[in-house]
C-alpha cells in the first residue's frame, strides 16, 4: 500500500449553516485530521525549515467548551507555545505556504496533532462546530465531503476499499462518488443540512470506483453525521480506513 494516502478537504466545507453548495472538487491545500488530544493541555508549533516565519491561527475548544483562538508567528525550527489550554483542536491555518513541514504538537514534544505537508495551509477536523438541536427539538443530519488522495509518486493502490472502523456509536455513515476525481455538490440552494442527491449512506465497506487509485488520483467521500436532539457536546471521533494491494 502506498505510504502517502492522505485525507483532503473539498472546495466548500462550511463552519456554519448559512454557506450553500457544499462539496465540489478536492482542495489540496486542506488536510482533514482525526487526531485527538486525549487530555486537556497546551500545544506548541514549529517548522522543519528555519526560514519559516508566517503566522498560524489555531482554533479549538477550551476545557469549559468555549472556542479558543490564538494567532502567533512561527519561529523557524524553534517550537513556540500557543497561549491557552485546549480540550481539543478544531482547525489550524497558515497565513501563507510554508517552506518546511509545520507541526502542531502537544507541549514538550508529547505527540503530533496536526502536520502541514508541502503546499497545505489548513488542517481541520471534519464537521467543525456542528450543534445538535435542543432537547425536545428535531434530529439533525450534517453532510461534508472529503477525499482520499494517492500522493505516492509511483505506486497505485489496487482493488481499493474504504471502511469505517469507528462510527461514533452509529452517528457516522458515508457514500462514495460514482467516479474518482468527482466534483459533486449538494445543490446551489442547499446548506450542510441537506444531503447530496443520488447517494445511499451506510456504514458498510465500499469498493472504490475503478478499483485502483493511481498516483495523483482521488476519490470523493460524502460523510453524514446524525445527531439526536438534546445530545451533549462530546469529543467523539470517527475514522475512515482505506486498504488495497501494492502495485
Amino acid at each position: 500500500m502506498p505510504a502517502s494516502m492522505e485525507l483532503y478537504g473539498s472546495a466548500v466545507m462550511p463552519e456554519n449553516d448559512v454557506t450553500l453548495n457544499i462539496g465540489g472538487a478536492i482542495d489540496v491545500t486542506t488536510l482533514v485530521s482525526f487526531t485527538r488530544m486525549l487530555a486537556n493541555g497546551t500545544v506548541e508549533v514549529g517548522s522543519s525549515n528555519p526560514a519559516d516565519s508566517m503566522n498560524i491561527t489555531i482554533t479549538g475548544r477550551a476545557p469549559d467548551g468555549t472556542l479558543l483562538t490564538n494567532t502567533l508567528p512561527i519561529n523557524g525550527t524553534t517550537f513556540e507555545a500557543v497561549t491557552g489550554t485546549f480540550k481539543r483542536l478544531l482547525k489550524a491555518e497558515l497565513s501563507g505556504v510554508a517552506l518546511g513541514i509545520i507541526t502542531v504538537r502537544k507541549a514538550g514534544a508529547a505527540g503530533d496533532l496536526m502536520i502541514f505537508s508541502a503546499g497545505v495551509t489548513t488542517v481541520r477536523r471534519a464537521f467543525y462546530s456542528v450543534p445538535a438541536d435542543v432537547t425536545g427539538g428535531a434530529a439533525r443530519s450534517f453532510y461534508e465531503k472529503i477525499f482520499y488522495k494517492n500522493d505516492d509518486g509511483t505506486d497505485a493502490l489496487l482493488t481499493s476499499k474504504i471502511s469505517l472502523p469507528t462510527d461514533m456509536d452509529g452517528k457516522i455513515t458515508f457514500a462514495l462518488e460514482a467516479a474518482q476525481g468527482g466534483s459533486d455538490k449538494n445543490g446551489a440552494g442547499n446548506n450542510r443540512l441537506v444531503a447530496p442527491s443520488g447517494y445511499a449512506f451506510t456504514g458498510a465497506e465500499k469498493d472504490v470506483p475503478s478499483d485502483d487509485i493511481t498516483p495523483g488520483s482521488a476519490i470523493g467521500i460524502w460523510v453524514k453525521l446524525s445527531l439526536a436532539a438534546g445530545l451533549a457536546a462530546s469529543d467523539d471521533q470517527f475514522n475512515l480506513k482505506i486498504k488495497g494491494a501494492d502495485a
